[in-house]
């Protein structure tokens, strides 16, 4: 949340600011539970979690590829909370090393400033439920100390 009156973030009564998690849940048509996905990251959760859900559901990409393919983020240099959206003047379009090259073309012709550097936000975590019922999980590759585990 932000203390500055006007800000999208201010905290006050009835407010909902973004916050330093980002979970999700999707459900099939019937209601029932498919996926559960999170992360972290400021104003890049919500980036981060349409780029993750696009792959997922649009793409149809199991949660591994889903969690390592390369990403994007809007960021203002030197920031380090939800101010992005105030500053868009400023900002900086961060692609990943690994991204496909038109990313950065496209980007930039488009009259983007970009990047290209490894995003440091976003430590997402996913878990997809198939039509049989299984369980495929995957935790984020970008950071150590990220585990996805079967139960025994």
């Amino acid at each position: 949340f932000s203390l500055e009156p006007g800000h999208p973030a201010e905290y006050g009564p009835g407010r909902r600011p973004p916050h330093t998690l980002s979970p999700a849940l999707i459900t099939r048509a019937d209601g029932s539970l498919r996926t559960v996905v999170g992360t972290q990251g400021g104003d890049a959760q919500p980036q981060i979690v349409l780029q993750l859900l696009s792959r997922l559901l649009h793409a149809g990409q199991a949660p591994g590829r889903v969690l390592g393919g390369p990403r994007w983020i809007l960021e203002i240099p030197g920031s380090h909370g939800f101010d992005t959206w105030l500053r868009l003047d400023e900002a900086v379009v961060v692609v990943e090393p690994d991204a496909e090259a038109a990313w950065v073309e496209d980007l930039e012709a488009r009259g983007h400033r970009v990047e290209c550097r490894k995003v440091n936000a976003g430590h997402a975590h996913l878990i997809d439920i198939d039509p049989d019922g299984v369980h495929h999980g995957a935790a984020e590759p970008r950071i150590s100390t990220a585990a996805a585990l079967a139960p025994e």
